[in-house]
């Protein structure tokens, strides 16, 4: 099993099943599965700015990147679809929802908290847009 394993691969213009083990990226010479591969996946997927990584398929990653330079308003407005986008296309994630979005202490960056529900269980994440 690569690194790679963990990444929906599109085949047919069908994403493939993913797995619940994949490698421990902290390290490299341990597996994890369950809750810690569905966190370490939501983790990936909010991180890896989409249509850069030629490694990447085009439907893995996410579009937060494009926020920077936003103001409040739209990031409120553009965040938690951008998110759903891209958590919703790992197979073990039935929705995301909650989102609370309010200006972080530090400055130029919006902290956003949201709800994933998973065939795993439910998770609260919370996670911060730069936006300068």
């Amino acid at each position: 099993m690569s690194i790679l394993s963990l990444l929906p691969v599109i085949e047919g213009g069908k994403s493939r099943v993913m797995g619940d083990v994949t490698w421990n990226l902290e390290k490299m010479s341990e597996k994890m599965g369950g809750m810690d591969s569905l966190c370490q996946s939501i983790r990936l997927a909010l991180e890896v700015p989409r249509y850069r990584y030629p490694i990447y398929s085009w439907q893995y990653g996410s579009e937060l990147e494009t926020l920077i330079g936003s103001g409040f308003e739209e990031i409120s407005e553009k965040a938690p679809a951008m998110i759903r986008d891209a958590l919703l296309r790992d197979d073990r994630i039935e929705s995301v929802d909650g989102f609370v979005i309010a200006r972080s202490q530090q400055r130029g960056a919006a902290d956003i908290s949201f709800t994933v529900h998973s065939r795993l269980g439910n998770l609260e994440v919370f996670w911060t847009v730069e936006t300068s």
